[in-house]
């Protein structure tokens, strides 16, 4: 039976929930145990949908979480029921290790059973304690303590009119408790699993980083910046300068353009526009600094400018703050300007996850998303053009801009992550609170983990991911693929398996691959 479901589409997840439920229950019926199969249920969606997946692996924490905190926040049971609810996760348990599909970094039942035992008062307490709910649960049981048939949509609807026609009495001190502890743990918002990715080695970074165009701009400008330099009054770069550096750089911009035989004259270095974006990079990075209107180095930033890996890491960092220089607002308006850290963050994420190219109108449609979202634009409204095109106007500059850090490999139609930006997206990833799985942490997963990730993973990916698995576990790969292919109810995972035991890790993944999953992708917001 298959019981990895990291980052499962719906419909996989939903089949496989209603197999294994029904499979816990006939279990219990042979042993004479008792189980409620909507606790099961609820326990195994849970561990889908808000954490890994791994309906094989447990340990004293997760059910901790789940028992303590979850349940009482989002299912619906009365208190008196909290004795079936703890009996049946026992019977859970007892479950994966008789049927043998806990896996090997699970824990010992006697301690999950002895967890279960500790926390038995604090989940009923927590299952009686309104202030513990969140919102959903708190209408849910005041409805049914008030006889509310959940089943009919009027019932529900005339109970929450009386709720505001002040006919039906709520203690706002609870309500107000219930909202404010939900909205604190950010509701549903959270970034689901990660995929595992191939992270260059820290020299390799240093290498990538090395050859950067924008990170070599950088570091010559806070040699050119020397014991300082003055700036204009508005604190801008002086244009006799800007011409100097544009002429020591190789910059694209052009003082005084002639155009159709008129001589236009630059009047600010706002017209300069990789002058103006290097210009606030190498201050948001911290290599230069404005004191008193002159533009002088920050000392503290000599090393940093002789380190490649770690002044990437600054400039990448900085890159989400740079909002006005790359989308200037201009003449018209700038859509993703006005959400450029969580329209810069959603495309970083989604090239990570994809883990190959992607069409920039894929891109374009995201980040309008974000940007629309920010000003409650229906996106698909026929006076949405206009803004949709500046929006793909907005991303090609941003996109540019990470092309010359180094981050991404621009297409005719189509972006793909570097290696240096996969190395620069997980360390923000990670800064933000994210696990990031990489293919040396997956040598030491089990078959179905690694199965599981190089069937959702592109072709090549996937190649890739298991062969190093492979390699990494010579002695027992093959035994573990076999065993995998013999239990799993998954046909794809189960033909994967069995192909590249038998192939003596020689990668099959391609012949195989595009009957497997589609992985679901994770949230595109920040954590915070």
């Amino acid at each position: 039976m298959r019981m990895v479901f990291t980052a499962a589409p719906d419909d996989v997840f939903d089949a496989a929930q209603e197999r294994l439920v029904g499979r816990v229950v006939r279990w219990s019926r042979g042993q004479h145990r008792e189980v409620e199969p909507f606790v099961v249920a609820a326990l195994v969606e849970h561990r889908w949908a808000d954490g890994d997946g791994l309906l094989c692996r447990w340990q004293p924490e997760d059910l901790r979480e789940a028992l303590c905190e979850w349940f009482p926040r989002r299912v619906s049971m009365p208190a008196a029921e909290t004795p079936a609810l703890l009996t049946s996760v026992h019977t859970f348990i007892d479950f994966l290790f008789a049927e043998d599909l806990a896996d090997d970094r699970c824990a010992e039942p006697a301690a999950l059973h002895a967890l279960i035992d500790a926390v038995a008062g604090d989940v009923a307490a927590a299952m009686g304690d309104e202030t513990r709910y969140g919102p959903a649960k708190f209408w849910t049981m005041r409805m049914l303590a008030a006889g509310v048939d959940l089943e009919q949509p009027q019932q529900a609807q005339r109970y929450l009119l009386d709720v505001q026609a002040g006919r039906v009495a709520v203690e706002q001190h609870h309500l107000d408790r219930v909202m404010a502890d939900d909205a604190a743990a950010g509701g549903n918002d959270r970034m689901g699993p990660l995929p595992p990715v191939d992270l260059p080695t820290d020299a390799e970074t240093a290498a990538l980083a090395a050859a950067s165009v924008m990170l070599e701009r950088i570091r010559r400008f806070a040699d050119w910046v020397g014991a300082g330099r003055a700036l204009t009054a508005t604190g801008r770069l002086r244009l006799a300068d800007a011409a100097e550096l544009i002429a020591l750089l190789g910059l694209a911009d052009r003082m005084d353009p002639v155009i159709g035989g008129k001589v236009f004259r630059t009047g600010s270095t706002d017209e300069l526009y990789e002058t103006s974006v290097l210009f606030a990079w190498a201050k948001a990075a911290r290599t230069v600094r404005v004191v008193k209107g002159r533009l002088l180095p920050v000392k503290a930033a000599a090393r940093l400018l002789t380190d490649p890996a770690a002044l990437a890491h600054r400039a990448f960092e900085a890159f989400f703050g740079l909002r006005e220089a790359v989308c200037p607002a201009g003449y018209a308006a700038s859509p993703i300007g006005w959400r450029f850290e969580e329209a810069a963050f959603a495309i970083s994420l989604a090239l990570y996850v994809a883990r190959e190219p992607i069409s920039t109108q894929e891109l374009g449609d995201l980040a309008f998303a974000v940007a629309g979202e920010a000003a409650f634009i229906d996106t698909d409204a026929p006076d949405a053009v206009p803004l949709r095109r500046a929006c793909d106007a907005d991303l090609d500059c941003l996109l540019e801009q990470l092309a010359l850090l180094g981050v991404v490999e621009l297409g005719q139609r189509h972006a793909t992550l570097l290696p240096l930006g996969t190395a620069l997206v997980a360390a923000h990833l990670r800064g933000q609170g994210a696990t990031t799985p990489s293919f040396d942490t997956m040598r030491a997963e089990t078959a179905e983990v690694v199965v599981t990730h190089a069937a959702a993973a592109p072709p090549a990916v996937g190649d890739a991911l298991l062969d190093r698995w492979y390699r990494a576990n010579p002695e027992t790969a093959r035994r573990d693929l076999l065993a995998l292919a013999a239990r799993t109810d998954d046909p794809h995972h189960r033909r994967l398996a069995r192909e590249y035991a038998h192939a003596d890790g020689v990668a099959p993944v391609r012949r195989v691959h595009r009957a497997g999953d589609v992985r679901r992708r994770p949230k595109t917001r920040r954590t915070r």
